[in-house]
């Protein structure tokens, strides 16, 4: 039991689709200081690692009944939920010290985002949309990013936040579809298990159009532009794979397709 085990239960890579999109709101709001911009990361990092890792200390008992998730640490007992519980307070302290660096704002906005965060993991035993909460939990990562430098709630990037939040929601119901019997056996809540297959790839679907429509008006050049037809491809090709049945082949599609899209408005904007 070392240190690798908790570093690979951080699932890096989800946390590196993400940062492009706190970057982008802060570099709407000015971002040029390279100490601001490695503090962005900071708080982005310690934020999805709170997230992460409190879903499966939470989960832990569910996991082990369900064989595509009963080998991960915490079930298996590679990882001590002690010092998991341990990790989940250092980063959310890491997480309000580098809100505190940018400005007073963000400091009080860091608590109700860890609150969000904290409790996700509950929404799938009280409601069938926990993948609106996750993607209201995502889609303020541009909202903090402009935030962090701007110091100010007035033109907030709305439009990327609102196809963020979308666009995780959409990838979300169509990961759950993957534990469609297990939830309804288990009464774990979310729109395939209450609504039935057809309605959550339907929605899904409708997610994602939604999330490629909003972002239009957010087109600044010709790199986002680019980008925006990339994510919309890949987006089609995804809902596509989900509907044969392709739950998981459709979901790794989202690292690529958030990674070029967050890129190409970063470069349009700086």
């Amino acid at each position: 039991m070392g240190y690798r085990t908790y570093l690979e239960m951080l699932r890096l890579p989800h946390t590196l689709f993400s940062l492009p999109f706190a970057y982008v709101g802060a570099l709407a709001a000015g971002l040029r200081d390279p100490l601001d911009a490695l503090m962005v990361g900071v708080a982005l990092f310690s934020a999805r690692s709170v997230a992460i890792l409190s879903n499966d200390l939470v989960d832990r008992e569910i996991d082990a009944l369900n064989p595509r998730t009963a080998s991960r640490p915490l079930v298996t007992g590679e990882a001590d939920p002690s010092k998991v519980s341990m990790l989940i307070a250092l980063f959310s302290v890491i997480f309000v010290l580098s809100a505190l660096y940018f400005n007073f704002l963000c400091f009080l906005l860091s608590f109700p985002i860890l609150l969000a965060e904290l409790s996700y993991p509950f929404a799938k035993r009280i409601h069938c949309f926990p993948h609106f909460h996750l993607g209201a939990v995502l889609g303020a990562s541009p909202l903090a990013g402009f935030i962090a430098i701007s110091d100010s709630l007035k033109g907030l990037p709305w439009s990327y936040s609102i196809s963020l939040a979308l666009w995780v929601a959409g990838f979300d119901i169509i990961y759950s579809m993957q534990d469609i019997d297990f939830d309804r056996k288990f009464g774990i809540k979310s729109i395939p298990s209450c609504f039935g297959e057809s309605f959550a790839l339907n929605s899904a679907s409708a997610c994602h159009l939604l999330s490629f429509l909003s972002l239009l008006p957010s087109v600044r050049g010709p790199y986002s532009l680019a980008s925006l037809m990339a994510f919309g491809t890949i987006l089609l090709i995804e809902n596509v794979e989900a509907r044969r049945g392709r739950y998981k082949e459709a979901f790794d599609l989202n690292i690529i397709s958030g990674l070029i899209l967050g890129l190409g408005f970063m470069i349009d904007l700086i």
